[in-house]
């Protein structure tokens, strides 16, 4: 816009100097044209009026609140996830030598929902966050690690929120926590003992915890500045709550087995792709939309 305002006065210009060539041999000396400066002086005036009103056309505001509720689910048999090889602290990692297996996939058998599934709002900060979804709360979590597995493979938390990482085996863990943005550890957890962890700082993706000592343990942490996150339950089903309304809004879906790729998926009966996990939305005041997301089996083989 302020590239075509410019060119608009530069042509102004050159018609106003062409002008009072025509009757000179030389611009050097020439006398300002007082018809074609308020000529320009009046199209500057019209392009800046009309640039303004394009843009508030092209705004959008926020007209109220809304809800996204769904239930992400996987059609068809889903072999089981592979088995970990426990090799280490076997007495307490393997109690009674039993098959331990990741939790790559989690489905519900009765149902086909898929746990552990992050849903999250991208790009929104000030008046489009609803005052219950603010940022800044500092509420202590409990993140616990026993039998040597972490007992949230996947959590959602705010970036102000502190984490008291809890070793409740008889074996010493080490907690090492590998972030992009917010800060990471690598810490020593003797057994019954517990450190703090703070993010700081939020991440667009899920950040990896993991274990040292135990190699096979693994899992997920995924700090936001706004609440506007959700990690579907064992039956599949998620909700956020007063999503601002009015706006295009992008949400992120994200899984442990699928990462992003959400490929010719089904959303309430229609086949489609979230680009990159990408899910766009726009919701009306008041309104509750409700996804119903099925994924084929062959997808998470």
């Amino acid at each position: 816009m302020i590239q075509r305002r410019c060119l608009m006065i530069g042509w102004l210009v050159f018609g106003a100097l062409l002008a009072a060539g025509c009757q000179r041999e030389s611009l050097r000396g020439a006398i300002p044209n007082e018809q074609a400066a308020k000529q320009m002086r009046l199209a500057l005036a019209n392009s800046e009026s009309g640039s303004s009103e394009g843009e508030q056309a092209e705004g959008q505001e926020r007209s109220g609140w809304g809800t996204l509720k769904g239930r992400i689910r996987v059609v068809g048999d889903v072999p089981p996830n592979r088995p970990l090889n426990i090799n280490k602290d076997q007495s307490v990692c393997q109690p009674g030598g039993a098959i331990v297996r990741a939790d790559t996939m989690e489905v519900d058998s009765a149902t086909g929902g898929i746990a552990n599934v992050l849903v999250y709002a991208l790009d929104l900060s000030g008046d489009d966050v609803h005052e219950d979804a603010k940022g800044g709360k500092t509420d202590r979590i409990f993140y616990d690690q026993k039998v040597c597995r972490y007992l949230s493979h996947v959590l959602p938390v705010l970036s102000t929120q502190t984490l008291e990482v809890k070793n409740s085996d008889s074996v010493s863990h080490n907690t090492q926590i590998q972030a992009k943005r917010a800060r990471s550890v690598n810490e020593n957890i003797p057994p019954g003992s517990s450190i703090n962890y703070t993010p700081g700082k939020e991440e667009k993706e899920p950040i990896g915890v993991s274990c040292a000592v135990h190699p096979w343990m693994k899992a997920y942490l995924l700090p936001r500045d706004n609440g506007y996150f959700a990690k579907t339950g064992k039956d599949g089903t998620f909700e956020i709550a007063n999503l601002p309304a009015g706006i295009d809004l992008s949400l992120q879906a994200w899984q442990e087995k699928l990462g992003k790729n959400f490929k010719n998926i089904k959303v309430n009966g229609e086949t489609i792709t979230w680009k990159r996990g990408r899910i766009p939305l726009k919701l009306k005041p008041n309104e509750t939309v409700m996804l119903e997301v099925e994924i084929p089996a062959a997808s998470v083989q």
